[in-house]
């Protein structure tokens, strides 16, 4: 059973026009509680008019800090995410569960000996990825973290401008290719599927230590099979599916 604490809300900011960072601060008293890896998430707990409502977000800053940091995208029809839109007050108090995480979901750095991992990803599904990146710079690891990102256009993509600037100052910890399907400004148009995919892997290579994938069933399906037919072996795959 997971535990709870009360959290308050100290920043709230729009990320694009259709989602939110919501930013919680750690009192001294729950530090230790609420250190976290990158890749973890939290579940949040509200009464919304009348309905005890919990979800489930990744953390999207990178562990050290007194806070964290959530980004919550409204895809419509959720009144948590609407909530945390349109309503959500600095100054409000959020029932927080400890980080947690999936068992093979793990993206800790290794100094030691450096890694090459995949990511997909379309939508907030970025929100782990970002955390792990930010990471990777803050312990000048050598790992490397190569990103294939799909959203409808810049302006509604998580983090665009900031992950723009960290791939020109860090080339060496991070490679994206953007994939817009209502935009042709990007490495590619239209979502992400099999073509695409291989485009990519003749580029990059199939060495890698970890695969992770983030997005709905579809997106799993289309990309694990690719995957798996270039070489890539199944215990590498790694994927966390929301609706």
């Amino acid at each position: 059973m997971s535990q709870f604490y009360d959290l308050k809300v100290v920043e709230k900011e729009d990320l694009t026009p259709e989602s939110v960072s919501v930013v919680l601060e750690i009192p001294e008293n729950l530090k230790e509680k609420f250190k976290f890896r990158p890749g973890q998430f939290v579940m949040l707990e509200k009464n919304i008019k009348g309905e005890s409502l919990r979800r489930y977000y990744s953390i999207y800053n990178a562990p050290g800090e007194n806070l964290i940091k959530l980004g919550i995208k409204d895809k419509g029809g959720d009144g948590f995410a609407d909530y945390a839109r349109h309503h959500l007050k600095v100054g409000e108090h959020l029932r927080v569960s400890v980080p947690m995480d999936d068992v093979p979901f793990n993206l800790s750095p290794n100094k030691k000996q450096p890694k090459k991992f995949l990511a997909l990803t379309i939508g907030s599904g970025i929100t782990p990825f970002y955390s792990y990146i930010q990471y990777l710079i803050q312990q000048q690891s050598p790992d490397k973290l190569v990103l294939i990102y799909g959203n409808e256009t810049p302006e509604k993509t998580m983090f665009y401008k900031s992950l723009k600037t960290i791939e020109q100052q860090y080339p060496q910890n991070l490679k994206v290719y953007y994939v817009f399907s209502k935009n042709n400004s990007g490495d590619f148009t239209g979502r992400i599927n099999p073509e695409i995919i291989k485009t990519i892997l003749q580029k990059e290579g199939t060495d890698f230590d970890g695969v992770y994938i983030i997005g709905p069933d579809d997106l799993k399906k289309t990309a694990a099979q690719v995957l798996i037919d270039s070489g890539i072996p199944t215990d590498r795959l790694h994927y966390r599916v929301y609706s």
